[in-house]
């Protein structure tokens, strides 16, 4: 993610969305449109670039601030809760997911635009109720959701955390209590880079409420169609302990473990597009390769991979495909289509 515009990010996903196009002519001109943008991006990825920034002057509302986790919209059939931890010690992702608030408005209007997204920016009960548990209410994902998300995110404030673990159990246990309305499909992501507390961290000084995650746990199950972790931090002795998260026949789609990549700012990039990914799956393999698609370009038009953009880009890509639970071959061919 980075922090450009709603309208920017709109374009650009329209313009791969043309690609998918149901229109024959429209799908080859939009695939030659592509293409010739990718070697265009490849031709100049020596070039330094400077990374766009968002004009969010004038933006802020008051009055559209939404704060606090009510319900959906009537109607709404989906949703998308995100849990991202906002400790000290992950301060430099949650501070970036809340930059790309536009990003994720505009892709998520392209991928799955009847559905709303909700978010708790969480940390530790040691923080204090104002900054344990920060949330931004149900919004869907147009013009007007966007201005929701950044005058909304503007009021969530960085918080410490203390010892190691998070307030992880309780902050996956207000997410199975809210009011879902008529929403029959729902899917849970979490965020973060240590695990909850009794989870094997020996700075953990326990959940105040006494609250076992495994009990936890299964009341997540009980409750969403799907539960993901993005496993964001540099340490694999802690990605080891986020396995408990989740359950041994789905641990291989969904966790996604970031700690073997080293670069802060690379994990950074990696981090929230695969909320997207994840976001994009729950849609199915149209919505996955659409987004795929979509970020190879940004990728290679982007500054933060530097002149290794292509090849970084191409390996990232085909290591989302291992989380797809389709054939071997089905995927092969997908990334062939992404990667030209």
């Amino acid at each position: 993610m980075s922090g450009g515009s709603y309208r920017s990010y709109s374009e650009s996903m329209g313009s791969t969305r043309s690609t998918f196009s149901d229109d024959a002519g429209e799908r080859a001109r939009a695939e030659a449109e592509r293409k010739k943008r990718l070697d265009e991006a490849r031709a100049s990825m020596g070039e330094k670039k400077k990374r766009e920034t968002r004009d969010t002057s004038g933006m802020y509302d008051r009055s559209k601030v939404k704060l606090g986790i009510t319900r959906p919209a009537p109607g709404v059939k989906k949703i998308h809760f995100v849990l991202i931890d906002n400790s000290g010690s992950n301060r430099v992702i949650a501070q970036h997911m809340k930059n790309s608030s536009a990003y994720l408005a505009s892709v998520l209007q392209n991928l799955d635009p009847a559905s709303q997204i909700a978010s708790n920016y969480f940390s530790d009960h040691t923080d204090g109720e104002r900054l344990c548990f920060q949330e931004v209410d149900f919004v869907s994902p147009d013009k007007e959701g966007d201005q929701v998300l950044l005058s909304s995110i503007s009021h969530i404030n960085p918080a410490n955390g203390h010892d190691a673990a998070e307030a992880i159990e309780c902050a996956l246990w207000r997410a199975c209590k809210i009011n879902f309305g008529d929403a029959i499909e729902k899917h849970l992501y979490l965020v973060t880079d240590v695990v909850a507390h009794g989870m094997g961290l020996s700075s953990d000084d326990g959940c105040p409420f006494q609250r076992d995650w495994r009990e936890v746990l299964a009341l997540v199950a009980d409750t969403y169609t799907s539960f993901t972790v993005i496993g964001c931090g540099d340490s694999p002795r802690v990605g080891e302990l986020q396995k408990q998260f989740i359950s041994p026949e789905r641990l291989a789609y969904d966790l996604i473990d970031l700690s073997s990549i080293p670069e802060d700012r690379h994990r950074m990039a990696i981090t929230a597009n695969a909320l997207l990914f994840l976001i994009a799956r729950s849609t199915g393999m149209q919505g996955v390769e659409m987004f795929l698609s979509f970020l190879y370009e940004k990728w290679l038009k982007d500054p933060v991979f530097g002149s290794d953009s292509d090849r970084r880009a191409r390996e990232m890509i085909r290591k989302f495909g291992k989380y797809l639970e389709a054939p071997p071959e089905e995927i092969e061919r997908m990334m062939n289509r992404i990667i030209v």
